[in-house]
C-alpha cells in the first residue's frame, strides 16, 4: 500500500474506533438512565461491577488494538518513506550550511553570500515542515535526534548572520578604494546599517476548562492560528490545538484519538460551548453576589465591574435576554447601595 492509502486506512480505523468508544459510552449512559427511571431516587444508581468491568474492557481492547495498528503503520511508513525524506532534507540543509562557512569574505562574494543565506533559510524551513509532517510517525528515539539536528542547524544559521556585516565592510572598503582612485582623497561617508527588528511569534492562547472563556478563546485561537499557519495544514493545526488545551482535558475527552482539529473542536463545543448553559451560569453568579453597602467603595466598584463583565460576556454569547428578566433586574437592584440605586433608576 502507498503512503496515502495507509494514512487513509488508519484514519478510517481511528474513526471506527472512536465510534465504538462513543457507542460504548452511550450504552452505559442508556443503562443508567433506564435504571434511574425505575428507581425512586432515594439512592444513587450504579451499574453492576461486572458490567462496569466489561464496558471498560471494550474501551481498553479497542484502544489497545488501535494503538497496535498505529505502531505497525508508523513503523512501515517511517521505514519506507519518512526516514529517507527526513534524512535528505536535513542533509541538504547541512551541506548548504557547511558551504556558507567556506565562502571567502571579500567584496566579490558579498551578494552571493546573501543569496546563499536566503537559500539556507529556505532549506531549514523545509526541514521544519518535513519534521512537522512526519512527527506523528517518527519513533521517539529518532525524533530526539532529528530535533537536536534542527536546533544545531538553526544555531549554525544564526552564527552565519554576523558574517553578512563582514562582507558588507569588505564591499564598502572596495567601493571606497575605487571612489578614492577616481576622485583623489575624497572618502565616501560610511554606510549606516539599519537595525533589523525581529518579532517573536505570537503564542497561541490556551484553554483551561473555563466555560465562560470558551467562545472567546476559540475565536482568538482560530484567528491567530490562521495568521501563523497560512498553509492550512490539517496535521499542523491538530498538533497546535493539542498544545493549546490543558492536559487534563485532553485525557478526559480523549482528544488525541481524533483525526482533525475540527473533530476536537466539536467535542470541546459539546462539553464547554453550550451558550444557554453559560448564560445561565453567568446570571446565577450575579444572583449569588451579596448586597453591598454604600461605604464599601471597593466592593461597589467590584460589583459594577462584575456586572459590566457579565453584560459583555452575555452580549458576546448573543444571549442578553436573561439579564433583562424583571426578576433578575430586581435581584441586582437589591445588591446596590442606596446612593447607586438612585442613579440606577435615573
Amino acid at each position: 500500500m502507498t503512503k496515502s492509502e495507509l494514512k487513509e486506512e488508519l484514519t478510517k480505523l481511528s474513526v471506527d474506533a472512536r465510534r465504538v468508544i462513543e457507542a460504548n459510552d452511550g450504552y452505559r449512559t442508556g443503562l443508567l438512565v433506564d435504571m434511574e427511571s425505575k428507581s425512586d431516587g432515594s439512592i444513587e444508581v450504579l451499574l453492576d461491577d461486572q458490567l462496569e468491568v466489561e464496558l471498560e474492557k471494550v474501551i481498553t481492547e479497542c484502544e489497545a488494538s488501535l494503538d497496535d495498528l498505529k505502531k505497525t503503520v508508523q513503523a512501515h511508513l517511517w521505514a519506507n518513506c519518512g526516514l529517507a525524506e527526513m534524512t535528505a532534507a536535513f542533509e541538504e540543509a547541512e551541506k548548504a550550511c557547511e558551504y556558507a562557512y567556506s565562502i571567502v569574505i571579500n567584496s566579490i562574494n558579498c551578494k552571493a553570500y546573501e543569496m546563499h543565506l536566503t537559500l539556507l533559510e529556505k532549506l531549514i524551513k523545509e526541514s521544519v515542515e518535513v519534521l512537522l509532517h512526519w512527527e506523528p510517525w517518527i519513533p521517539q528515539s529518532e525524533k530526539t535526534d532529528f530535533q537536536k539536528q534542527l536546533r544545531e542547524l538553526k544555531a549554525a544559521k544564526n552564527k552565519l548572520e554576523p558574517r553578512k556585516g563582514e562582507f558588507a565592510r569588505a564591499l564598502r572598503i572596495a567601493e571606497d578604494a575605487k571612489a578614492t582612485e577616481h576622485a583623489g582623497n575624497r572618502v565616501e561617508p560610511p554606510v549606516r546599517v539599519t537595525p533589523v527588528v525581529k518579532i517573536k511569534p505570537t503564542k497561541l492562547p490556551t484553554f483551561s476548562s473555563n466555560k465562560r472563556d470558551f467562545h472567546c478563546w476559540k475565536k482568538d485561537w482560530a484567528s491567530l492560528q490562521r495568521q501563523g499557519e497560512p498553509t492550512g495544514s490539517v496535521e499542523v493545526k491538530k498538533i497546535q490545538l493539542l498544545n493549546s488545551v490543558d492536559e487534563k482535558i485532553i485525557k478526559e475527552l480523549r482528544l488525541s484519538t481524533h483525526s482533525t482539529a475540527n473533530d476536537m473542536f466539536r467535542v470541546l463545543e459539546n462539553r464547554y460551548g453550550n451558550k444557554t448553559t453559560i448564560a445561565m451560569e453567568i446570571i446565577e453568579e450575579l444572583e449569588t453576589i451579596p448586597p453591598v453597602k454604600g461605604n464599601q467603595l471597593r466592593k461597589v466598584i467590584k460589583l459594577i465591574q462584575t456586572m459590566e463583565k457579565a453584560l459583555t460576556d452575555l452580549t458576546d454569547l448573543e444571549n442578553i435576554g436573561g439579564i433583562k428578566n424583571p426578576l433578575v433586574i430586581k435581584s441586582i437592584e437589591c445588591k446596590l447601595p442606596e446612593s447607586v440605586k438612585k442613579d440606577w433608576h435615573l
